[in-house]
């Protein structure tokens, strides 16, 4: 699946005036005004639901912009070196605290120039890789580049009330945070929506970060 970073906007921007996903995006006028931090904000109250009781294939093109979403306000905060929400994409208690702190880090990084990657809010989406790996728990792959810079995010997903969620993730760059607290991309596998409930591996993870 493609798309551009246009509809992802588009829906920053609804959420700043207060409309639902469901609006008429024709009728919206974007205007340079809207700042970094405004842009953040907007992709931090998104919230993604589903049509039915679990998630089908009416829902993958809101699994694709609920993913893209995620990776513009990840990315953004890191170049912005913003603080964000990811409540309404993750609700695991453990993997949210991970992410934040993750990207506290990578915001270091960043500053430092460590990073070999580039981030910015307004990535260019190649493509999104969606896979059923059973009963309401979809793995995505998405690949996106930032100025030429190429990267991917995976994501392991379910619906929680009906809502998108995010129950692993992993952007593997080299050196980035994930990859070093999380492990090598040939070994760290999204297919256990249960991983961030193994506090035994939750506490090897968190005491990676503080080293």
């Amino acid at each position: 699946m493609k798309k551009s970073t246009l509809g992802i906007i588009i829906l920053v921007f609804l959420a700043l005036a207060g409309c639902s996903q469901s609006t008429n995006t024709e009728d919206y006028i974007l205007t340079p005004a809207t700042s970094a931090e405004e842009l953040l904000i907007g992709l931090s109250n998104l919230q993604f639901s589903i049509q039915g009781d679990q998630i089908g294939k009416s829902d993958y093109a809101s699994m694709e912009d609920f993913g893209q979403s995620f990776v513009n306000l990840y990315t953004g905060a890191v170049a912005e070196q913003q603080t964000v929400s990811f409540e309404n994409y993750i609700a695991n208690e453990n993997l949210l605290t991970f992410t934040n702190k993750m990207l506290a880090l990578e915001q270091q990084q960043e500053l430092k120039g460590g990073i070999g990657v580039i981030f910015g809010m307004e990535n260019k989406f190649k493509e999104v890789e969606i896979n059923k790996l059973d009963d309401n728990l979809y793995y995505l792959h998405i690949t996106f580049t930032k100025e030429g810079s190429g990267m991917s995010c995976k994501l392991l997903v379910q619906s929680v009330n009906k809502s998108l969620k995010i129950v692993d993730l992993y952007f593997g760059n080299k050196d980035g945070v994930d990859t070093i607290a999380t492990g090598h991309p040939s070994e760290r596998k999204l297919d256990n929506p249960k991983l961030w409930d193994d506090q035994e591996w939750v506490d090897a993870v968190m005491e990676k970060l503080k080293q």
